[in-house]
């Protein structure tokens, strides 16, 4: 395992990276998982993607991640498909699936991130050598537990950007200048100025604390995948 910690978020392009290191920051943007992550991929990997599937029940760590967002934010959290629903061929067999598992149907947004939470689920259960190496987190959470206060604009507006970028250049003050970076080397169709922040802020949310974890006991799925999103505070 490599140095330092690595933040994954999901794009339009595909995939976006940020591994920070004690000499800099490497990013790369990819079509796919493996494009994205390093040779050597370290302790500390944060992906904001689902891990983890329920087939009985919606995952606790979702409805405590909501709680702790509040109203104004809890709708960021996206709620999490049933395992049976993954490999649906459409969105009528994907909400049926999830309706007859979990009793409740699936909305549009969750059924378009199928194809990553799919991706994701199957690069844990083919190729990771524990299945620690790649850990769920929500950048809204973890930006809270960074402000030690819920937020106040949401992550699309340009309000909501300064506010999180700053809480950012708090922790690295030369978070600014890579954002910036990034900015100018990719294009917004492909890479949204908020997808930069958010995988930003899973690389850099370790230096905001100690690691906590929604549950603290994260459950298990039927794979065994554990089901927890995670933070520093």
């Amino acid at each position: 395992m490599t140095m330092g910690s690595l933040g994954i978020d999901g794009c339009r392009a595909g995939w976006i990276g940020i591994l920070r290191t004690k000499g800099g920051y490497r990013w790369r943007v990819g079509a796919t998982l493996d494009d994205v992550l390093p040779s050597r991929i370290p302790r500390r990997a944060f992906i904001d993607m689902p891990i983890g599937l329920c087939d009985r029940e919606p995952r606790s760590c979702d409805r405590l991640a909501r709680s702790t967002l509040g109203r104004q934010f809890s709708s960021s959290v996206f709620p999490c498909p049933a395992r049976r629903a993954l490999d649906a061929a459409n969105y009528d067999d994907a909400n049926r699936h999830n309706r007859a598992a979990l009793g409740v149907g699936l909305s549009k947004q969750s059924f378009f991130l199928l194809p990553k939470i799919r991706e994701v689920d199957r690069w844990l259960r083919t190729q990771a050598k524990n299945p620690k190496q790649l850990r769920e987190a929500h950048p809204e959470v973890a930006f809270m537990a960074i402000n030690g206060a819920p937020l106040t604009h949401k992550k699309k507006t340009r309000e909501g950007f300064d506010e999180r970028l700053s809480l950012l250049a708090a922790l690295d003050p030369t978070a600014a200048d890579l954002v910036r970076e990034i900015g100018d080397a990719t294009r917004r169709k492909d890479v949204a100025p908020d997808d930069v922040l958010d995988a930003l802020c899973l690389a850099l949310m370790p230096l905001n604390g100690k690691l906590q974890i929604l549950p603290p006991r994260p459950p298990r799925d039927a794979v065994g995948l554990p089901m927890g999103i995670h933070f520093y505070s």
